[in-house]
């Protein structure tokens, strides 16, 4: 059995690969302003992608397609409202996607760069990713950097 890690620099990171994502492990989320006063938090439930792995670790790409339908935020009218063409507008933009296009590493820590797609419009988007292999978790999480910049897409849809 090949081992999920490998040893580079002394850091421990994925072994090359391609490492499909588990929708029941990966999450899309966001917090967007309610009258511009209250938090309002989200995700999106249908996540599915893959991770290609290179043997260059800066060589890896991520793709990621987002089922827009399943947008959840506690809140049925809330989310009808979001997925109607107020906003979302699932009936003409089923999926949002996301494609890297550059990978900068540094240790366990690297900057994700690509293109999301919103409402078929683009923007590029900076994600910080940190791999952890330990015993509780295993895997990548991201915050984003510049996804502000994204924000107006599913406002404005330009």
């Amino acid at each position: 059995m090949t081992s999920p890690v490998r040893t580079i620099n002394g850091v421990e990171l994925p072994s090359a690969g391609t490492w499909t994502i588990d929708p029941g492990h990966a999450q899309v989320g966001f917090v967007g302003r309610h009258f511009g006063l209250t938090k309002v938090r989200g995700r999106f439930t249908g996540v599915e992608g893959a991770l290609v792995i290179a043997e260059a670790i800066e060589d890896s790409t991520v793709s990621v397609d987002i089922e827009m339908a399943t947008v959840s935020t506690g809140d049925q009218t809330r989310d009808d409202h979001l997925r109607s063409s107020d906003l979302i507008d699932v009936a003409e933009h089923p999926n949002a996607n996301f494609r890297s296009v550059r990978l900068n590493t540094e240790g366990a820590t690297a900057t994700l760069v690509g293109d999301l797609t919103v409402k078929g419009v683009t923007k590029p988007v900076t994600l910080d990713i940190e791999y952890s292999d330990t015993p509780r978790t295993h895997g990548t999480t991201s915050e984003p950097s510049s996804v502000r910049k994204a924000r107006s897409t599913v406002r404005t849809g330009a």
